[in-house]
């Protein structure tokens, strides 16, 4: 019984000490957001697709601009730009500007794979950049953004990338020999 003490303390020791040191002492971490889907179209050849593509990149959004777009062989890419700005009437820290996002669409016999990488935050006055969204802390740090306006920001760059995935998807369902179907 006397031993049974001591070795209970030093495993409580062993434990936390190990606990702490993989917390990683305050280090930024990393997690990965990268949203991509295959969608598999029936009957519908690579190049129609690619053709569907490149009109989605081209044809301006209501909701978003689109800018850099490229075209090579069976892939097309933009960047989506995003307006943000706080729906606080006295913010804690003005986060007005926008969250960028790389859109790539790469097209295949019957099928199409879109890949939405790079989202970032940035602001216009400088002082509150957020940076790429992966990140845990903010690229203009904790003090000058509190942990739930980052939290904030990366909602509403996810809630934006869906709405781009909605919109490529109905684009290319619905787009056919020119100009889109009507309901």
């Amino acid at each position: 019984m006397k031993f049974f003490k001591p070795l209970v303390i030093v495993f409580i020791l062993l434990v936390t000490g190990n606990a702490i040191a993989q917390e990683g002492g305050g280090e930024k971490k990393v997690d990965k957001f990268k949203r991509q889907e295959v969608v598999v179209i029936d009957s519908t050849a690579a190049s129609e697709l690619l053709k569907r593509a490149v009109d989605w990149v081209k044809t301006e959004s209501a909701r978003f601009k689109k800018t850099n777009g490229v075209t090579t062989g069976s892939k097309a890419e933009c960047t989506a730009v995003f307006n943000i700005k706080p729906k606080e009437l006295n913010p804690i820290s003005d986060y007005t500007g926008t969250i960028t996002m790389h859109v790539s669409i790469e097209c295949k016999e019957n099928k199409y794979r879109y890949v939405i990488t790079g989202i970032k935050h940035i602001s216009t006055n400088g002082q509150a950049t957020g940076g790429d969204i992966n990140n845990m802390i903010p690229d203009c740090g904790s003090m000058a953004m509190p942990d739930l306006t980052w939290k904030k920001i990366k909602g509403e760059a996810i809630r934006s990338s869906e709405m781009i995935v909605s919109e490529l998807k109905d684009h290319m369902f619905f787009f056919n020999a020119g100009k889109k179907d009507e309901w």
